[in-house]
């Protein structure tokens, strides 16, 4: 008999399928689609645009949507303001509400403290993510100037006043919406007695009272702590970047924010080089896990790093060296690059990674609908000569792959690379911050860019992942121990997912790093028929069975070398 740590050792090392299964049967939920009425709205609004969806352990889904009248149906019709905000709902409960986490409506966009100049948000950029193991969310928010505070003196002696702090991550720990992060470090009474104390928001590791200029990305929570990627300045050396972490609740609320890695320092094992660049970090139980390079764009050094919030010291654990980890012995190949976004469960690490100077061509193309500066901005910069064409074409990695890696034994697994069945894992978009974008916070108050990025989910010892097939379909793929499963590709019957969508094809996938937990899949699907006269789109979830005990069996000894005699379809 197998002992339970010898099947896991063997499974965790099954290297991925050599062919993908039918689908199997899910029985997909509706969270909410097109049909369905926002709360606390102000005239009946329904949802009609979707990001990727969180979930946590116990089936609670949390998102970010924007919802507005249908056109003839009331005042305004579907030309007012839409209703955009961050949402939840509990589906392990019966026809439960959704609710309203933050919004730009009132009551609902009210920004927590400190705020003394009324604040409110308007945009909730990027994705919210939960805590696996409670009902906290963390989530980005862009507002209205939130405080006022002295600057200096005129020459009358009345006090110069500055309004700021536009930009910050939020949680609501207990059900109690406050800041985790805040643009406002610089706020402190050390030279304006006048001004209140919010030093314990200011970039630690820099010159006192320097603040962070913004959050990119999509900000983790774990519990009472938020952990994020910031931005800010150094007047010697320019922009600079990195990951930290703050809990909201202890100290009164007041801890300060604290370093986990940022520009310049040292990677350890490379020789004197140092973090370039990080990517926004993923946190679950008492450990941060993030990728950081040397260089974003043209890596030699740095991976993915863990780091336990209990270390005084914080020391990084590097799980996967560029250049160093090994893609797979059959492979005889180091790892060239990692992708940013990292699913983390606390044990295992899914993630994007590419190995090999062989390159392929692709083309992408500028939006046609959407936010007018980010599709001017696009235009702007396009390079193919023709004026308002809008297409680039990009080198990607041709040999690309779908990975798995254990935090305690370093063991890394490959789920899936590109072949006769994969073309791509990557998926991009162009966002960024436009100079004439009027600060809407719809971006990332970057300078707007082409980015990529790679779509994968774990739970345990399962994942879930998008990939363009060489069909030129894009779909999305699970191994749940029984090998790689098909479980929806664009081009399939939308009723699959949504009975609202009779008629309809699916369009268009998404999935999110937070987006499997303990067997609940959460996902947001686009649906549509032939001639787009009809459409429907949502946030869909569904239970994935526990694989069955036969199946955990034949991994094992297929790991081991030995044959279990069970017959799978590839």
């Amino acid at each position: 008999m197998i002992s339970k740590s010898a099947l896991a050792v063997a499974v965790a090392t099954a290297c991925c399928a050599t062919g993908v299964s039918a689908a199997p049967v899910l029985q997909w939920s509706t969270v909410v689609n097109n049909n369905s009425t926002a709360p606390d709205g102000s005239g009946g609004e329904k949802f009609f645009s979707y990001n990727q969806p969180s979930v946590n352990d116990a089936g609670v889904v949390a998102f970010r949507a924007r919802a507005r009248v249908p056109a003839g149906e009331g005042s305004g019709g579907s030309g007012g303001e839409p209703l955009r905000g961050i949402f939840t709902r509990d589906m392990s409960v019966p026809n439960a509400a959704v609710t309203t986490i933050a919004s730009n409506k009132s009551p609902y966009d009210v920004v927590p403290g400190p705020n003394n100049n009324g604040g409110t948000f308007n945009e909730n950029p990027a994705f919210p993510r939960m805590d696996a193991a409670s009902n906290t969310v963390a989530f980005r928010g862009q507002s209205t100037p939130v405080f006022e505070y002295q600057t200096g003196v005129n020459p009358d002696g009345t006090p110069i006043m500055t309004k700021g702090g536009t930009s910050g991550v939020y949680t609501n720990p207990n059900g109690t919406l406050v800041t985790g992060a805040s643009l406002l470090g610089n706020v402190n009474g050390s030279a304006f007695p006048a001004n209140p104390d919010l030093s314990h928001f200011q970039v630690p590791g820099a010159a006192p009272g320097t603040k962070f200029d913004q959050f990119p990305g999509a900000p983790t929570v774990t519990g009472n702590t938020v952990a994020f990627k910031g931005n800010w300045s150094d007047p010697t050396n320019g922009g600079q970047t990195g990951i930290y972490f703050r809990d909201v609740v202890a100290n009164g609320g007041l801890s300060p924010v604290v370093k986990i890695a940022a520009s310049g320092d040292a990677i350890e094992g490379s020789g004197g080089k140092t973090f370039g660049s990080t990517a926004p970090p993923s946190a679950s139980g008492r450990n941060v896990a993030f990728t950081g390079l040397d260089n974003e764009n043209a890596p030699t050094a740095g991976g993915i790093f863990v780091s336990s919030l209990d270390d005084p010291l914080h020391k990084l654990k590097a799980l996967v060296s560029i250049g160093i980890s090994s893609v797979g012995d059959a492979l005889n190949s180091t790892f060239k690059t990692v992708g940013e976004a990292l699913s983390f469960d606390g044990s295992k690490i899914g993630f994007w990674g590419s190995w090999g100077d062989a390159t392929r061509e692709v083309t992408v193309k500028c939006a046609s609908d959407g936010n007018a500066a980010i599709k001017a901005a696009c235009l702007a910069q396009d390079q193919s000569g023709i004026v308002g064409d809008g297409i680039y074409s990009f080198l990607v990695p041709e040999h690309q792959g779908i990975f798995m890696v254990d935090i305690l034994t370093g063991g890394i697994s490959m789920k899936a690379q590109t072949g006769p069945q994969f073309d791509d894992f990557l998926f991009w978009t162009f966002s960024g911050a436009p100079s004439d974008s009027g600060g809407d916070g719809t971006d990332d108050r970057e300078p707007p860019r082409w980015r990529s990025s790679a779509f994968v989910a774990v739970d345990d010892a399962r994942i879930v992942f998008k990939a363009q097939n060489r069909n030129g379909s894009t779909g999305l793929y699970g191994d749940f121990g029984e090998g790689l499963e098909t479980l929806l590709e664009t081009g399939m019957d939308g009723t699959l997912v949504d009975a609202d969508a009779a008629g309809m094809k699916i369009t268009s996938i998404g999935i999110e790093r937070d987006g499997f937990r303990n067997g609940h899949l959460a996902i947001n699907v686009g649906m549509a028929n032939d001639d787009a006269t009809l459409s429907m789109a949502g946030i869909y979830l569904a239970q994935v069975p526990e694989p069955s005990s036969i199946a955990l069996l034949g991994l094992a000894f297929a790991a081991l070398g030995v044959s279990s005699r069970r017959r799978r379809t590839t």
